[in-house]
């Protein structure tokens, strides 16, 4: 399989008559582009497509430009091989699921039949879209879309009006067929949720500005994604590996330590990506004996934010790559005598982490 090539995106457009600016990469895997309503999110997608045109800027793929404003190179939209998929699936009411997909597919048959199958909408062929349940219509959308083999996947609020349930189903299926089929995707949304169970990136966007770009984890932890999302407490993202199971429990590898965590029948190997509150973690100076919680992960605090009669610690994992959030109060810290430097433990019950996804 060939590595999809990096979207450079570097624009600049007006936006409510006040300057507004996107520069990030999209690479493979899923980004998400996130931020509150108004932020530029929609417009960012409408540039990229080739729908709307902005004041300056460029628009690469690997070595080849799709916009740039001071060569006049403008592609048009139909050669750009971009899928995009809105919050209204807009399937045509005259014709048949298949017909819809069929339409602009450009696979063989049995790449076609594979694609319906991953994406469970096989039965969904023959019927009228107006039969169709809003869940079932947004996966028939991603299908057409992938069908065409675009180069790049837009796929703007297309959880809109669904249940937590289909909600989080039609996220796991997004990650599934992007992965399948090596298709670069952008991931429009306003719930850090949605992010959080499908993307590998994330881009934060507000008042039409580019604030915060990198990883999932870079992402959370950075504390305007809490202020400009309305988020009392994002948390912390770590990635571990399932080591074993006993007694109703995984163990799981987080880069030279283990953590315990509720069992979900997931497979010994699978990776996870687990989320944890910093109101969910509780600090000692020592390991604690005779107590129900059994992760106790030692760390050495490395940085304090006092936050009224809070305060929130930057915890450094001994011997792993990650890092936690853990919020505690002004006299918890005065009595704990909490300094940078210092080695404690972060207490997590094992029924607090939360799974957010399994590779």
């Amino acid at each position: 399989m060939t590595l999809s090539q990096p979207y450079c995106i570097c624009l600049r457009w007006t936006q409510n008559g006040e300057p507004a600016a996107a520069d990030f990469t999209i690479g493979s895997g899923i980004t998400a582009l996130i931020g509150p309503s108004g932020a530029g999110k929609t417009t960012v997608a409408r540039l990229l497509a080739g729908l709307q045109a902005p004041d300056v800027g460029t628009i690469s793929c690997s070595d080849t430009l799709l916009y740039d404003t001071e060569k006049g190179i403008n592609v048009p939209t139909a050669q750009r091989h971009i899928g995009y998929v809105t919050q209204d699936p807009s399937l045509f009411p005259t014709l048949s699921v298949e017909e819809n997909i069929l339409i602009a597919s450009a696979l063989d048959t049995a790449a076609y039949e594979t694609l319906c199958a991953e994406a469970d909408v096989t039965d969904l062929l023959p019927r009228n879209p107006q039969t169709l349940s809003g869940g079932e219509a947004r996966r028939v959308a991603i299908v057409r879309a992938l069908a065409a083999k675009p180069k790049l996947l837009i796929l703007d609020e297309p959880m809109t009006g669904l249940d937590p349930k289909r909600r989080k189903s039609l996220l796991l299926l997004i990650r599934k067929l992007s992965i399948k089929t090596n298709t670069p995707t952008l991931l429009i949304t306003h719930h850090i949720e949605e992010m959080l169970l499908a993307a590998d990136h994330a881009v934060l966007m507000a008042k039409g500005q580019t604030l915060a770009t990198g990883s999932i984890e870079d992402v959370i932890a950075n504390p305007q994604t809490s202020a400009h999302l309305g988020i009392d407490d994002a948390g912390s993202i770590i990635t571990a590996t399932i080591i074993s199971r006993s007694d109703g429990l995984l163990c799981a590898d987080i880069g030279g330590q283990t953590i315990y965590l509720a069992d979900d029948d997931e497979p010994i190997g699978s990776r996870l990506r687990l989320r944890i509150l910093g109101r969910d973690i509780s600090i000692a100076k020592g390991n604690i004996k005779n107590i129900s919680i059994i992760n106790q992960l030692p760390a050495i605090v490395q940085a304090i934010d006092s936050q009224g009669h809070e305060q929130i610690l930057t915890l450094e994992l001994c011997d792993t790559p990650h890092k936690l959030l853990a919020r505690i109060t002004e006299k918890s810290s005065i009595a704990l005598r909490i300094t940078e430097g210092i080695q404690v433990h972060a207490l997590v019950k094992a029924v607090a982490v939360k799974e957010l996804m399994t590779d």
